[in-house]
């Protein structure tokens, strides 16, 4: 399965980090070596995974020249995608999840957009997959031009997908980076945040280019009693970069208040209101008093928010914890698609 390759066009490299998705894993993979841009270095990184994800890659590697295969012990994503950075040659960097899988433009157009629009980097509208569903996700109705400085307030915002590493084609110089090996969640955002204060102007594009797999098991959805911790360790993380870097922009700032508000209404919707928590109310009571969260809360406005996010903030800032409950049971089952 060999493709030709325009050497004039610049090596781009593809990290797909790996770990128990058997059933995904040759459709992410089929989508990448089928992409219309054919100068690609592919980096399967196999992050220790018990299945049969190993023999998997390297049954891939065998059948196109353009993939390799690096086989590592389990450390998580953040490790997975660092080894990735560190054998890329490409001039360009783009990041899939090896749940997900891509449309056949999406490399191409995207790297065609900015040599267009002389921009240091691209990202897209995407399609939401909840059990075979599909969800367009678009937050800007047309291309846009941005500046750095709002590349990092919409990575503040977690609505706009441009928190996530993956549906972006990255220029290999803007990242002098790694991913935060200590943190389980948020460290794609942590990234991006630091990404972007190398980034000169961006590029959205509106084409539906990327396929983003809702998975009920991840990290983020499945229960956890160390699920507030995690989270509180990468609000941190993410405090101390934003207020160590732009300590004296208001704007930045109020994002970041933003950011943290956002995510207590995900803690609340996959922890606190969980089916296996016994103690919802008094749980959702408690994350809201940590100082951290408390302080966001209050600091958080309505700004880039939908109605629904709106009203679960309106519900957190007045303490109105019965209607927040029942926000988060309706969330639950939009993310199990209707059951």
């Amino acid at each position: 399965m060999e493709k030709a390759s325009n050497k004039n066009e610049p090596l781009i490299s593809v990290i797909i980090p790996v770990y128990k998705v058997e059933q995904y894993l040759d459709k992410c993979i089929e989508s990448v070596v089928n992409q219309t841009y054919k100068n690609l270095e592919i980096i399967l990184v196999d992050d220790g995974s018990p299945d049969t994800c190993p023999q998997k890659c390297d049954d891939w590697k065998n059948k196109d020249k353009r993939i390799i295969v690096i086989h590592k012990e389990n450390g998580g994503v953040s490790s997975a995608r660092n080894e990735g950075i560190a054998k890329a040659k490409g001039d360009w960097i783009t990041f899939v999840d090896s749940d997900d899988w891509l449309e056949k433009k999406y490399i191409k157009k995207m790297y065609f957009e900015c040599q267009k629009n002389k921009c240091d980097a691209c990202l897209c509208s995407y399609n939401r997959i909840v059990s075979e569903k599909v969800e367009k996700i678009s937050f800007y109705n047309v291309d846009t031009k941005l500046t750095g400085k709002q590349y990092l307030i919409n990575s503040l915002n977690p609505i706009t997908g441009f928190g996530f590493c993956h549906m972006k084609l990255y220029k290999r110089n803007l990242i002098d980076v790694s991913f935060n090996t200590e943190l389980s969640v948020g460290e794609d955002a942590l990234f991006n945040e630091q990404v972007a204060t190398n980034i000169k102007n961006a590029y959205y594009i509106t084409d539906n280019l990327y396929n983003y797999r809702i998975n009920e098991h991840s990290v983020v959805k499945r229960y956890d009693e160390n699920y507030v911790d995690k989270y509180l360790k990468s609000i941190i993380a993410n405090k101390q970069y934003i207020f160590k870097n732009y300590k004296d922009d208001a704007e930045i700032i109020q994002n970041y208040y933003n950011y943290v508000a956002f995510h207590v209404f995900l803690i609340a919707v996959n922890y606190c209101y969980n089916k296996n928590n016994k103690n919802r109310n008094k749980e959702l009571r408690r994350v809201c008093n940590i100082d951290e969260f408390k302080a966001a809360i209050k600091k958080s406005n309505y700004n880039n928010l939908n109605l629904a996010y709106k009203i679960t903030l309106f519900t957190l800032k007045y303490k109105l914890y019965f209607v927040t409950g029942l926000i988060c049971k309706i969330r639950q089952m939009q993310n199990n698609g209707g059951n």
